[in-house]
């Protein structure tokens, strides 16, 4: 499915998507769970792919917050 497509039926922009598929946006959680309805996945994927390919540098191991036990 090409940008155009999805953006025909998810309806962000066509430059927002770019945006997105480039990891230079921030998305709207209603965006992204327009965009998972018209690609037939759960918001779940999309996020979780997310965070695996850009892990956040907060979660450092020597920056963890530590367990109380």
């Amino acid at each position: 499915m090409s940008l155009a497509e999805l953006a025909g039926q998810a309806r962000p922009a066509k430059q927002t998507l770019s945006n997105l598929e480039q990891d230079a946006g921030n998305p709207m959680v209603d965006t992204l769970f327009l965009i998972a309805v018209v690609l037939g996945v759960p918001v779940t994927r999309l996020v979780a792919e997310q965070v695996v390919a850009n892990p956040s540098p907060r979660l450092a191991t020597s920056e963890r917050i530590p367990v109380m036990r």
